[in-house]
């Protein structure tokens, strides 16, 4: 109760501030209602004493109707005095509501001024973190970019130097084996089948460089296409997992910088299946259609929530900033039991006849 008192005397004090001529009005105000009640008093009590002393017998007829007059007078120029009062009074009331009133609509105005004020700044603050946003993901994507075409061309010079160099090496310990063969048969047949062992082991080691210098950088994406490749991916993987594989493979055209993209995006998708998705079914389309090729891989697994961050998630971000450095768009749409399905969409390359 107290709160509420002090909130309406700050309230009071507040608006006599704003408006210091409200307190002088109210005090004639008050002055004025007391002088005409004074004088509507005194001028009631002296008829009444005129009365009395007229049924008491001490004042004489004559008297009573000249005092009467004078009371008429009195009692007409009381009465006038009074409308004026109440007039004036009435108009002092009305001014200080018309100020009242003034000054609350001043003060909503104020306050919706400052409300669009407000508005306003927030708006340019929204539009300046917008555009903040977008040069961040720009430089983000811009860098992306750089990076992964560093780390291409590290994985190209690394698939060059095994190819060459550790080729090279392996194939001619593989025909020193195959020249000392012959010999060891006649002069230390014990021998042979150690080198045997030998052979087969450098036979891995090629299958294994072969397979290293796939992962890095597959030949078969310049030599036989986009389309071959990722079937070769995928029905590698289905061979190593058993998860059956649906492919349906389009020959499109593609820079050879955004066929690397759709490669690389695949083989995170199978990576990912591989390791978290416990899928039974894979599908893996590649379709060009009106100028945009679009590649759709979906498998049945457990799926994720796209909301909260996983190891996987974090993978296919950067699949999204290097497809959106191609002039792309990467679109995974995923829920817990219902399987993951990426959509990328890149523009077709323009053959120049």
């Amino acid at each position: 109760m107290s709160t509420t008192r002090r909130g309406i005397f700050m309230h009071i004090r507040d608006v006599i501030r704003r408006n210091p001529i409200l307190l002088p009005l109210a005090f004639v105000a008050a002055l004025t209602t007391v002088l005409i009640g004074e004088s509507s008093y005194w001028q009631s009590t002296g008829v009444l004493e005129q009365l009395s002393a007229l049924r008491s017998g001490k004042t004489s007829l004559e008297e009573l109707r000249t005092t009467a007059l004078n009371s008429q007078a009195d009692i007409h120029r009381t009465l006038l005095l009074n409308r004026l009062g109440a007039g004036a009074l009435s108009a002092a009331g009305l001014m200080v509501l018309f100020m009242y009133l003034r000054q609350g609509l001043a003060l909503e105005q104020e306050k919706e001024g400052v409300k669009q004020e407000l508005q306003r700044v927030v708006q340019i603050e929204r539009e300046r973190l917008e555009v903040e946003v977008a040069q961040r993901t720009a430089q983000l994507v811009k860098l992306t970019h750089h990076i992964e075409t560093a780390r291409e061309e590290e994985r190209a010079r690394l698939a060059r130097d095994l190819h060459d160099e550790m080729g090279a090496l392996l194939i001619s310990a593989k025909l020193d084996a195959a020249r000392i063969k012959p010999r060891l048969v006649e002069s230390a047949p014990e021998a042979v089948e150690r080198l045997a062992h030998l052979v087969e082991m450098l036979n891995k080691g090629i299958a294994l460089k072969h397979n290293i210098i796939e992962n890095l950088r597959p030949s078969s994406l310049s030599n036989l296409g986009l389309a071959v490749t990722l079937d070769i991916l995928v029905h590698d993987f289905a061979e190593r997992s058993g998860v059956k594989v649906n492919c349906a493979l389009s020959v499109v055209q593609l820079e050879p910088a955004a066929e690397l993209v759709v490669y690389r995006v695949v083989q995170e998708a199978v990576t990912n299946i591989s390791k978290y998705a416990k899928a039974t079914n894979l599908w893996v389309d590649l379709v060009a259609s009106d100028g945009v090729v679009e590649l759709t891989v979906r498998d049945d697994g457990v799926g994720f929530d796209t909301s909260s961050p996983s190891t996987s998630a974090y993978g296919l971000l950067g699949m999204r900033f290097r497809v959106e450095a191609e002039h792309g768009t990467l679109v995974v749409t995923a829920a817990p039991g219902q399987g993951t399905t990426i959509q990328v969409r890149l523009p077709e390359r323009v053959i120049e006849v």
